[in-house]
């Protein structure tokens, strides 16, 4: 686990840091006069490998956190619904020939979780919906109560998860597919953690060919 730590990690961050260098070499030369239109190019990839470096060191705080039992959460009662619309909104707005739909019902739905949570495990999930369904597809996010828990489910028209895959997906640095993929492989292990300290548990359903679901529930607040 530790060389796999060493390899992902190393490789993760070597990619945006070498666009960062390379971008804020080119701004620095003094013998070529760039336009405003060229400086804000360069600015923009600085600013987004920026994002994507936070992203990665935030995910292995988070490991680190889980790990050690140091996790900090808010729990208070938190409308499902509201997180699922706000998720699915900021994935419409990026979509690639995805279409989204929000299956939460009418009344308000309420759970025990942390809600900055809440919203990294379910765009987390939708995120991966979208990564393993590339030939587009709907992405349908639905939220019910089962007694007293609320159960989440997020399920994509993708290419599915082999069987043998399906026991591993959740461990750490891997990366269901394609082991030369991009990312760390945490994503899961990162949601099924978080979801398991916030007093739930995540599964996953799969059939080659038709698609993954993943679910998890969490306690329902009263």
């Amino acid at each position: 686990m530790k060389s796999d730590f060493v390899s992902t990690v190393s490789v993760e961050l070597r990619t945006p840091l070498t666009s960062i260098y390379g971008f804020a070499q080119t701004l620095l030369r003094g013998d070529i006069a760039f336009t405003d239109e060229e400086r804000r190019t360069f600015l923009a990839f600085i600013a987004r490998e920026s994002e994507r470096l936070t992203e990665i060191v935030d995910a292995l705080l988070d490991v680190a956190a889980l790990d050690t039992g140091d996790l900090a959460l808010a729990l208070a009662p938190t409308d499902v619904a509201a997180i699922v619309r706000e998720v699915l909104g900021a994935a419409e707005a990026s979509a690639n020939g995805h279409s989204f739909v929000a299956e939460v019902g009418h009344g308000e739905l309420s759970a025990k979780a942390d809600p900055e949570k809440l919203r990294q495990v379910l765009d987390h999930l939708v995120s991966n919906a979208v990564k393993y369904s590339p030939d587009g597809g709907t992405v349908t996010v639905g939220a019910r109560r089962r007694g007293e828990a609320v159960e989440i489910s997020v399920s994509d028209e993708g290419a599915g998860i082999p069987a043998a895959e399906r026991e591993r997906i959740f461990s750490k640095f891997y990366k269901a597919g394609d082991a030369q993929a991009r990312g760390t492989g945490l994503g899961l292990f990162i949601a099924q953690g978080l979801v398991r300290e916030m007093g739930g548990d995540m599964w996953v359903d799969s059939e080659e060919g038709r698609g993954s679901t993943f679910s998890f529930e969490l306690p329902a607040a009263h």
